[in-house]
């Protein structure tokens, strides 16, 4: 239809210009004096000029005409173009709006699958928790800083420096009937005196506790107790630092008990009592068995003078009474107390001893910020197998006369920088 209207026009245009020119000559003609020297001869080169031009200006228009006429096929076969674009991106569009549609539903329907968030803030997850749900790990690791400068001081003293690095953590895996609880305490520390240019040790101690309790709808349930005491380095009899007095599993202490444990609802104090408890001391330092260091049985010579070494493990059973109390004393201070008692029941009785292990440990704990605490530590240990000399002025020299257990006091206080997890 288009080619035909195209057509139709071109035709139109020759037939337009062939009458043009046609009117042009005829009214030249008639123009024409009839007083002209050759009558006859009509076409005269004014008129081939008229004509001429007449024809130039037609060829012109017509290619004009032309031009026209493409541009307007063009701008057809454009317009075309541009709505079946328009329908296919009107199509696109609503696809787009489908597809928008149905992911908001399938969203809305995940979101009612998800259980609410709680509303409290969320703990960090550690790795323990990820690999196991029924397991919580937490703790508190730090560095405690003690210094005392002195100049001019009368009533005397030593410039120090003391640190302490501890850790306690603690392992829980809850189950349904048992609980599992591995406790560890660990602490080392240093004391360094300025002017004798001297290092001591301050502190050692690694202590780990295992407890598996069966719970029950009751205040009082069945629990088995593990304990094992020991340290890192050796200890000297200070300021004497080549007398050697303990060591690595020198001493160290393994209880295993079975008993019962009494709770409080909010867990701030427990009772552990075993009426039958098992309790191992090792000594693995020959030289210090041999002394009979620490309650094993001492090295002697026999009647025919054969040196008979120490025993390095010494076996016992009694009963063990464990105390456990904290309680917040304010809102930035805390207090953690730990009694651990043991009697022994098959070693001899001695009228002048007592035949009771006892282990206080008090900590108050003054929360300054986040991570900076001042502690104080209180330990009172009593062990009748861990004596020392009781000395004697005889004829002016201090001499050994006895050995006897002794009640063991240490104390510190410090700031710490610790961090909790």
């Amino acid at each position: 239809m288009f080619v035909f209207r195209v057509k139709s026009i071109v035709m139109c245009n020759k037939m337009r210009n062939i009458l043009i020119i046609a009117l042009t000559v005829i009214s030249i003609v008639i123009s024409t004096p009839l007083t002209a020297q050759n009558p006859n001869n009509i076409y005269t080169p004014e008129i081939d000029s008229i004509v001429r031009n007449t024809i130039d200006y037609l060829e012109i228009r017509n290619s004009l005409i032309q031009q026209q006429n493409e541009f307007h096929r063009k701008e057809l076969q454009l317009d075309k173009t541009l709505t079946i674009l328009n329908k296919h991106n009107e199509s696109i569009v609503n696809e787009k709006k489908t597809i928008e549609s149905e992911l908001t539903a399938i969203n809305r329907h995940l979101d009612s699958l998800v259980p609410p968030r709680p509303k409290e803030k969320r703990p960090k997850a550690n790795i323990i928790d990820i690999i196991n749900k029924g397991l919580h790990f937490n703790g508190d690791y730090g560095l405690n800083v003690n210094q005392l400068s002195l100049s001019n001081w009368a009533a005397g003293g030593e410039n120090s420096f003391s640190g302490k690095a501890f850790a306690n953590l603690y392992l829980v895996n809850s189950r349904e009937r048992f609980e599992q609880k591995l406790t560890g305490k660990f602490a080392y520390g240093i004391s360094r005196f300025i002017e004798r240019k001297r290092t001591e040790k301050s502190d050692d101690k690694i202590d780990l506790t295992l407890t598996v309790t069966h719970i029950k709808r009751s205040k009082f349930n069945f629990s088995m107790v593990s304990t094992f005491n020991t340290q890192f380095a050796d200890g000297y009899k200070y300021p004497n630092d080549s007398v050697r007095i303990s060591g690595f599993m020198s001493p160290a202490y393994l209880t295993l008990s079975a008993g019962c444990t009494y709770r409080t609802l909010n867990d701030n104090f427990q009772v552990y009592m075993s009426p039958i408890a098992g309790k191992i001391t090792f000594v693995t330092i020959q030289e210090l068995a041999d002394q009979g260091k620490y309650g094993v049985d001492p090295g002697y010579y026999t009647a025919d003078s054969t040196w008979v070494p120490g025993k390095n493990i010494e076996t016992a059973i009694g009963v063990n009474v464990i105390f456990n109390y904290k309680q917040p004393i304010g809102k930035n201070i805390s207090y953690l107390t730990t009694l651990n008692c043991f009697y022994n029941y098959t070693e001899d009785r001695d009228d002048n001893w007592l035949k009771l292990d006892v282990n206080w440990e008090n900590t108050l704990n003054f929360i300054i910020s986040k991570s900076i605490s001042t502690i104080l530590f209180v330990h009172l240990k009593y062990d009748h197998n861990t004596t020392f000399p009781v000395y004697e002025t005889i004829e002016g020299v201090e001499t050994v006369v006895d050995n006897v257990p002794k009640l063991q006091f240490k104390e510190s206080l410090g700031i710490a920088f610790v961090h909790r997890f």
